[in-house]
């Protein structure tokens, strides 16, 4: 192979890292102005001025403000990713290994109440291309969820005959509800999770 010509990392260039900025400018002031005023109330001009970057950018760096919020939820949830799957293949006991999983989610999910209410409530309205992505996004978790349940069955300590990716559905359903509490302030978010996982428990827990 002509060393010359053997391709290498791709060296980033000052426009990647103008790229860089400009998305995190767009990403931050959409962020706190969904937050303040929701996101039906907030036009993209009024992102991108916030941002102090052109609005047209919005479109070419997200595909829309539909697009603007998805990467939000992304990056919300990306933390959380490596300590699930850490959690779901450790070798502890399933039922504490599935309480850190929701405990971890829960945490992460919960910081910004008035945040988690906008990504929660235009999850119903975004484009089908989006629900995609994030539906399969879903289902990573309830595998993790699954796999938890798997162990559990097969050392007694969860009921074997509960289908295992159907109750990871349920399971996040719970999970889903209780945290609807948090944003409309009926519970704190340990009170939240302390009903997750007496409603759970009565599901999966063996007698």
């Amino acid at each position: 192979m002509d060393p010359i010509r053997a391709k290498g990392p791709k060296r980033r260039t000052s426009r990647d890292a103008q790229r860089e900025e400009t998305r995190g400018k767009l990403l931050e002031a959409a962020r706190a102005l969904f937050r303040d005023y929701g996101y039906e109330d907030v036009s993209v001009t009024e992102i991108g001025k916030a941002a102090g970057v052109s609005h047209t950018l919005i479109n070419a760096y997200f595909h829309g403000k539909a697009g603007l919020l998805y990467e939000i939820v992304r990056e919300n949830n990306a933390p959380q990713w490596p300590v699930l799957i850490e959690t779901a293949e450790a070798k502890g006991a399933p039922v504490d290994r599935l309480w850190k999983m929701l405990d971890v989610a829960a945490h992460k999910d919960g910081h910004d109440p008035r945040l988690l209410a906008v990504m929660q409530s235009y999850a119903w309205l975004w484009p089908e291309e989006i629900e995609r992505e994030n539906r399969a996004e879903r289902l990573l978790f309830k595998e993790l969820i699954a796999k938890v349940i798997d162990a559990g069955k097969a050392d007694g300590s969860f009921r074997p005959d509960i289908d295992s990716l159907q109750t990871a559905r349920v399971i996040f359903a719970v999970y889903t509800w209780e945290l609807r509490a948090i944003i409309f302030k009926d519970t704190t978010l340990e009170e939240a999770l302390a009903n997750m996982r007496a409603y759970i428990g009565n599901l999966i827990l063996a007698d």
